[in-house]
């Protein structure tokens, strides 16, 4: 081999291996990547029933307050036959991002000492009263996440039914108010996200 093709050769090689790195080098910066969190704002799931969150483990007994019509035969704060009164279920879903659904129910209870405990009315915000004779069933509304009024008013009105329709005898009543016995009423309140479809 001559001395002009080694020095053509080691030129060559020279040549080559400084294309290598410098290809390299390029497709390199190519090659970088990175890593990092996509972060998402989640919807504020907030929804207070008469002033209390529906996520604490609070019972909605602890959370209603009967108020009983005047009577001046009937002492304030207690019910007997032929009493009357209402109570009030506010649902408050200002602070609530998503759409949802309410179903309340409200029912004579089965373990009411007082069977002849009925509901006979309910209302929403100040419409007028709807009449019952099955107490509140499946009583179903949406509220839109971006609505402008998130606070919807329910006054239930219950009665203990004396004389026509009622159940018990002058005996039971006076059994339930001895045996230091409680009215009852069932009262279901359920809260659900409406799904995109």
């Amino acid at each position: 081999m001559t001395k002009s093709r080694t020095i053509k050769l080691f030129i060559a090689v020279v040549a080559l291996i400084f294309c290598i790195t410098q290809i390299k080098e390029t497709y390199a910066k190519y090659l970088e990547s990175k890593n990092g969190d996509v972060d998402f704002t989640i919807a504020s799931w907030h929804i207070l029933l008469n002033n209390s969150d529906i996520t604490d483990s609070a019972t909605l007994s602890s959370l209603i307050n009967p108020v009983y019509v005047d009577n001046n035969n009937i002492a304030s704060g207690v019910i007997a036959p032929g009493s009357e009164g209402y109570f009030d279920l506010e649902i408050n879903a200002v602070n609530t991002q998503v759409t949802f659904n309410y179903n309340i129910s409200v029912t004579s209870s089965e373990h009411s000492d007082v069977e002849d405990l009925v509901i006979y009315g309910y209302k929403i915000d100040d419409g007028a009263m709807i009449t019952t004779t099955s107490g509140v069933n499946n009583l179903t509304n949406t509220v839109a996440h971006d609505a402008l009024d998130k606070v919807i008013n329910l006054r239930i009105y219950f009665k203990w039914l004396e004389g026509e329709g009622e159940q018990m005898n002058n005996a039971a009543d006076t059994a339930a108010s001895v045996g230091g016995g409680t009215g009852k009423i069932n009262v279901s309140a359920t809260f659900t996200q409406v799904a995109n479809t």
